[in-house]
């Protein structure tokens, strides 16, 4: 940019004919002159390196993927978990939100997602969160675990710092169950809950579909003796 400036004036106040083959090598001089500067990390891919060998820019460290274990857990004896999701083609964009009941044994009890319109992330996950309450207080499940991926949702509802928009629903929600818990689960052991998010993204708005039968699209739920692995 300061080059193009430059340029830029030399042909307007020193009457300078801009040269363009000169202007193209002096770009491409300046990544590798200044490559020393660089702290940065690529990725590895060919794509990347394709990159850095054209500007002949060496020395620059390439990322490592990590590989973490997670495992997915029933809840109590007597209790009820709700895995909750919300997804969004967009921040803010086309959102809907999805739920899977799951018994102690790990059976399937039921399953909603619906379409919420225009929304951001966040507000996918509490309403999420808001209809994963409510149909446990249909289906008289009083001792209910939800368990989400957002730690921002997790953190709002634990703390009491509940958005004013959902606060006097949650609040009747808590009225009905006796026992509410929350558990953060990555989206690698909370993948039956994202599908539903994302059915329910593709919904318009204010449209939900609820499941007593496990649809078709879940597939295989979440195992409890079942190993699962996060790459980041």
């Amino acid at each position: 940019m300061v080059e193009l400036w430059f340029a830029r004036n030399r042909a307007c106040f020193d009457e300078e004919v801009p040269n363009l083959v000169q202007f193209k090598l002096r770009m491409m001089q300046f990544p590798k002159e200044n490559s020393v500067r660089m702290k940065g990390t690529i990725n590895g891919s060919m794509y990347d390196m394709s990159i850095m060998t054209l500007f002949g820019i060496k020395g620059l460290k390439a990322k490592t993927a990590m590989v973490k274990e997670c495992s997915f857990q029933f809840p109590e004896p007597n209790q009820v978990l709700i895995c909750c999701d919300g997804a969004s083609k967009g921040n803010p964009g086309k959102s809907g939100y999805g739920f899977v009941g799951r018994s102690n044994t790990g059976s399937y009890l039921g399953a909603e997602a619906g379409g919420l319109g225009i929304a951001t992330n966040y507000i996918a996950e509490v309403m999420a969160l808001i209809y994963a309450g409510e149909w446990a207080v249909r289906r008289q499940f009083l001792n209910v675990c939800f368990s989400l991926d957002s730690k921002a949702v997790l953190q709002a509802f634990s703390s009491g710092n509940v958005p004013w928009i959902v606060k006097n629903r949650w609040e009747r929600i808590q009225k009905k169950l006796q026992s509410i818990s929350f558990r953060h689960s990555f989206r690698e052991v909370n993948f039956s809950a994202d599908k539903m998010a994302k059915k329910g993204a593709s919904l318009r708005r204010g449209k939900v579909i609820v499941y007593e039968e496990k649809p078709a699209i879940l597939g295989e739920l979440e195992c409890e003796n079942q190993a699962y692995f996060r790459f980041f």
